[in-house]
């Protein structure tokens, strides 16, 4: 999730603080009359934090109605504390058996903020467990493989194309003053192959998953696709991160409901950008956040920081999964950064695996139009990094 360097807004405290040191005087109030001062503090609290609100509605999005309460959501989340916790983060408005299901998707609020469900099968090809495979494969004779399927459900905003639009709409300097972008309230494809590529880990193995007991952190979550695979595939825990907290709170709606994972993942805030180091891991994985330079070249610094540490610590080293979409221009950190240039040498002399992209298709991609309302259904060639399985 892109950067915010947004100041904080200067509302003096918790909202009413500014009132509190006003008391009735008795020389204009009968005792007969006065009006209890915690009746007093509660009006003027109430009032004041309405104020204040409308006041950040006008200021983000006047126009739209749905998209200033997504806005507001983050703003005020932002504003209490910088980690968004249970008390800041509205729950779900309806009880699960209360959801409307429409064409087989649910449908909910959190808060205002209309979100939908979004069902998605993913599917792997692998090998049978033979215990003479190598030797089948030297004959070249051919080898049936399995199909190996597990869904995922993640929410994504419902009709989000208002939100992007007024996003794309605004110039810099009004979008460093909001609380991140809007991407990841919807799925991307990227996610989607982060997901197969952790299933293929799962199941490549013929005794013990690469991912059983492990700690995996995910950047730049977004609805959760991978860190619920990651969860399914016998991760110990699972740590998603993500700069937006109506993000967060998506990826953990989509958690909570489902019984096999609720208790593995954490939506956790945690800024790519930040002096803080990266929360510990075994498996770092990050899927569709390089759609801007310097995002990316920070997302190759937070790598280079978690491989390194690694070897510092005398561990395994970090197991890589990293995907994009989109390849936008000046987004491919392996070239642009000295440092992962050093390490990438390093690796080569010692005759280690060397960090690389490579290509794979993903084929009948169901996802949001972004900016239209409508699902498109679309082909996508995806770059991924995969190293150190």
């Amino acid at each position: 999730q892109a950067r915010n360097d947004e100041p904080e807004p200067s509302l003096n405290g918790r909202p009413g603080n500014r009132h509190s040191s006003r008391r009735p005087r008795s020389s204009v109030v009968s005792s007969t009359k006065m009006i209890p001062l915690v009746v007093i503090v509660a009006i003027v609290s109430l009032s004041f934090s309405l104020s204040v609100e409308q006041h950040l509605l006008s200021q983000l999005l006047p126009k739209r109605g749905m998209v200033a309460d997504a806005f507001a959501f983050n703003k005020i989340a932002r504003h209490k504390n910088k980690q968004p916790n249970s008390s800041i983060l509205m729950s779900s408005s309806t009880l699960e058996d209360d959801r409307d299901v429409v064409d087989g998707r649910k449908r909910d609020k959190l808060g205002k903020v209309p979100i939908i469900s979004r069902k998605i099968p993913i599917e792997i090809k692998v090998p049978p467990n033979l215990p003479k495979n190598e030797d089948i494969e030297k004959t070249g004779d051919s080898v049936e493989h399995d199909v190996k399927r597990l869904d995922v459900t993640v929410w994504e905003m419902d009709k989000p194309s208002d939100l992007i639009q007024e996003w794309w709409s605004i110039d810099d300097s009004e979008r460093s003053a909001r609380v991140g972008d809007p991407f990841g309230v919807v799925m991307w494809p990227g996610s989607i192959l982060a997901a197969k590529e952790l299933m293929k880990q799962h199941y490549s193995s013929p005794s013990k998953s690469a991912l059983t007991n492990a700690t995996v952190l995910v950047l730049g979550a977004g609805t959760g696709v991978e860190a619920q695979m990651a969860a399914l595939c016998g991760a110990k825990k699972v740590v998603a991160t993500d700069i937006n907290p109506l993000t967060l709170k998506l990826l953990e709606y989509g958690a909570k409901n489902d019984d096999r994972i609720s208790d593995l993942v954490e939506a956790r805030y945690f800024d790519m950008f930040s002096s803080e180091p990266l929360p510990p891991c075994d498996i770092l994985v990050a899927a569709d956040v390089l759609y801007n330079p310097d995002l990316a070249k920070q997302l190759g610094r937070r790598l280079h920081e978690a491989i390194v540490r690694s070897f510092d610590e005398g561990s395994p080293p970090t197991k890589v999964i990293i995907t994009d979409s989109q390849k936008f221009h000046g987004t491919n950190f392996l070239e642009e950064l000295v440092e992962m240039q050093e390490l990438n040498a390093l690796f080569k002399e010692g005759s280690w695996e060397q960090l690389k992209w490579e290509t794979q298709k993903l084929e009948s991609v169901c996802g949001s139009g972004v900016l239209v309302d409508e699902d498109q259904v679309y082909d996508v060639d995806v770059r991924v990094i995969c190293w150190g399985w």
